[in-house]
């Protein structure tokens, strides 16, 4: 489903580059540019999260307020909100986007409810995040909906942190960050940064790229200036700006001119991304070998480090086989607690699946533990309180492999 939501997103681009650049041929090649991007492929294959839908949805945002279609704007701003806490921010950035925009451009009158619907839609969304730990149905068993909320969100980025220590925070891990940031705009020959307005929303989450440290980010945000799902935030901001870049560099051009600028922009950003995903990305086999996620079954865990070739498609975990029978053991209706890389073993249960969770871990009664201990996310300290607590009873294990299927005792 994250695959098909995000290739969607080459349509609005399309759209919206067709419609400003008056060449269908253009607009094809953006859409061309955007799916054979890696850090859009980063998002993708960095496990599923709910806020690479976001990125779809922007764009169709950004297509339907140049085309002054207020309510499928309406109707993809709302998707979007409820991507992430985090997309409030940029909501609110695009409402002022809007408002200089009718300013700037006084000849095109902006509909007002553009700017109405996104300050309304924003501000409503943060009242119900703010919310959440009031209402029963969204107290998760095993972590805390804190962190969920618009204020509570700095659990996870902490702004306070860079403001402290800003040269702590801009030197941390600098050499990453810049070849992320040149991934991201290198490739499009920073075309967004011309586009100027059109990139402003994505300037608050750059902003926590360059100043992240593990401070900054100690809730659970891992480093953003990796390909993983945090590049969702800037992909549709990127894009729309690099339209209006080129957009804005034919304005300036004459004649033929304008043309064959044009022409040589978007093949050459076409061959520079397409090399840098041959040479960067991990998703190639020359590329360095690169484990994007150890949240799941779904990504390769069989790269070893410094072979000039590697497979790219996923790979099973260990023991893959045996995991695989004993959730067949663990009877339809019962709970489970495991691990995140099991857990995706299990998502057709109807049964809850609860998932080891750190550093907000909740304790709770499962009918089930299914644990296997060569494979991240098992929280030690958590399990042995349950164990000791004698609620648990080993049902059956797999010794040599370190798989351990306990029962709750009178079941």
């Amino acid at each position: 489903m994250q695959s098909y939501a995000l290739a969607i997103g080459a349509f609005p681009i399309y759209l919206l580059a067709k419609r400003e650049l008056r060449d269908k041929w253009y607009a094809l090649a953006f859409s061309q540019l955007y799916l054979i991007s890696p850090i859009l492929w980063g998002v993708n294959q960095y496990e599923f999260h709910d806020l690479a839908f976001g990125v779809p949805f922007l764009l169709f945002a950004a297509y339907f307020y140049r085309a002054g279609k207020i309510l499928p704007y309406m109707i993809s701003l709302w998707l979007v909100l409820a991507c992430s806490p985090f997309f409030t921010i940029i909501a609110l950035v695009m409402a002022i986007t809007i408002m200089i925009d009718s300013y700037f451009t006084p000849q095109r009158r902006v509909d007002p409810r553009f700017v109405v619907f996104t300050v309304v839609a924003s501000l409503a969304f943060v009242l119900y995040l703010q919310t959440l730990p009031f209402l029963p149905s969204y107290n998760l068993s095993t972590v805390g909906t804190q962190s969920y909320t618009f204020f509570g969100s700095t659990a996870y980025v902490n702004p306070l942190i860079a403001i402290r220590d800003p040269i702590g925070s801009l030197s941390y891990d600098w050499l990453p960050k810049s070849l992320y940031v040149l991934s991201l705009l290198g490739s499009l020959f920073f075309l967004p940064v011309m586009s100027g307005r059109r990139f402003l929303p994505a300037l608050p989450w750059l902003a926590v790229v360059i100043a992240y440290s593990p401070a900054l980010g100690a809730g659970g945000v891992g480093p953003p200036y990796r390909f993983s799902q945090w590049s969702s935030f800037l992909i549709p901001f990127a894009f729309v700006g690099a339209i209006y870049g080129v957009k804005r560099l034919e304005s300036s051009s004459i004649g033929k001119s304008r043309k064959m600028i044009t022409r040589s922009l978007l093949v050459l950003m076409i061959l520079t991304t397409a090399t840098l995903a041959i040479v960067s990305s991990g998703l190639s086999p020359l590329s360095p070998s690169t484990q994007f996620s150890i949240g799941d079954s779904t990504v390769p865990t069989d790269l070893q480090p410094g072979l000039l070739f590697h497979g790219v498609w996923p790979t099973p975990v260990k023991d893959n086989g045996i995991l695989d029978w004993f959730v067949e053991q663990v009877p339809a209706n019962y709970s489970i607690l495991t691990q995140n890389q099991i857990g995706s073993k299990l998502g057709e249960r109807l049964a809850p699946v609860y998932i080891f969770y750190q550093p907000g871990y909740k304790q709770i009664l499962a009918d089930a533990i299914l644990v296997d201990t060569n494979l991240d996310g098992l929280c030690t300290t958590c399990l042995d309180n349950l164990l000791m607590s004698g609620n648990y009873i080993l049902h059956t294990s797999y010794m040599e492999g370190g798989i351990y299927l306990y029962y709750r005792v009178g079941l």
